[in-house]
C-alpha cells in the first residue's frame, strides 16, 4: 500500500497554499502566509547592514516618486489580486 504525504504548515496546519516557504523547521515547512509573517518577524533580528532600504524611483511619465517594493510585498499584492479575481493566473 502506497501512502502519499500531504504537506502541512507547521504553524497553521493548512494543506493548501499557492507557495510553500522555508521556516524554522526547514525548507517548505510553512504556507505562504505564515512564511511571509515568519520572514517579517525575523527581519528585526537583522543588522542594519543586511536590511534592504527603500529607495525612491523616478516615474518618467508623471515625475512622481514611487517606493520600491520588496519581493514579499510584491508577492502579497499579487496573491491579493489573484484572490479577488482581478488577475487571471
Amino acid at each position: 500500500m502506497k501512502t502519499t504525504h500531504v504537506p502541512e504548515c507547521v504553524e497553521c496546519h493548512t494543506t493548501k497554499t499557492p507557495m510553500w516557504r522555508g521556516g524554522p523547521a526547514g525548507p517548505r515547512s510553512l504556507c505562504n502566509a505564515c512564511g511571509i509573517k515568519y520572514r517579517k518577524r525575523n527581519r528585526g533580528l537583522l543588522g542594519p547592514e543586511n536590511r534592504v532600504s527603500k529607495k525612491p524611483l523616478e516615474d518618467s511619465s508623471s515625475g512622481k516618486q514611487r517606493w520600491k517594493l520588496k519581493e514579499e510585498e510584491e508577492a502579497a499584492i499579487l496573491l491579493m489580486a489573484l484572490s479577488c479575481g482581478s488577475v487571471s493566473a
